[in-house]
């Protein structure tokens, strides 16, 4: 595994998920040149940051690393192989469809663990029950 397959991997998800390095380096809480020379080779993002964007690209770490063979997924523009195309239709992760807020707000999401997902989920729909209470006083 080398710097410069980490970038060609952190590019070829983010893009099949289209999110743009702006969105991802706001998830990091990086500036986006930082996460283009992760893309570029020239740095690695640290394991904790590597995490992160595996479960922002709902893959797992090594396929992320490059561990996984990605081959299944290269030859064909228009699919990912068996398995990652089942995960990405399934989990909905490519959403080009999406506002720029809603995408950042997807890739927040997902960077979240379980406890904070719900807490996010909670807060949600009180801030929608309380502006339905408000329009119908």
């Amino acid at each position: 595994m080398s710097l410069s397959t980490i970038g060609k991997n952190l590019r070829i998800f983010r893009e099949k998920c289209g999110y743009t390095q702006q969105h991802l380096a706001n998830v990091l809480n990086i500036d986006r040149s930082t996460y283009s020379y992760y893309e570029s080779g020239k740095t690695t993002p640290d394991i904790s940051s590597l995490i992160l964007l595996s479960q922002v690209f709902c893959i797992s770490l090594p396929e992320l690393l490059g561990q996984e063979d990605l081959s299944l997924m290269l030859n064909d523009s228009s699919s990912w192989g068996k398995v990652s195309a089942k995960r990405i239709t399934d989990n909905n992760s490519h959403i080009y469809d999406l506002k720029k807020d809603e995408l950042q707000l997807i890739a927040f999401f997902r960077a979240c663990s379980s406890t904070q997902k719900e807490e996010l989920l909670r807060k949600a729909s009180e801030i929608l029950s309380k502006n339905n209470k408000k329009e119908l006083d």
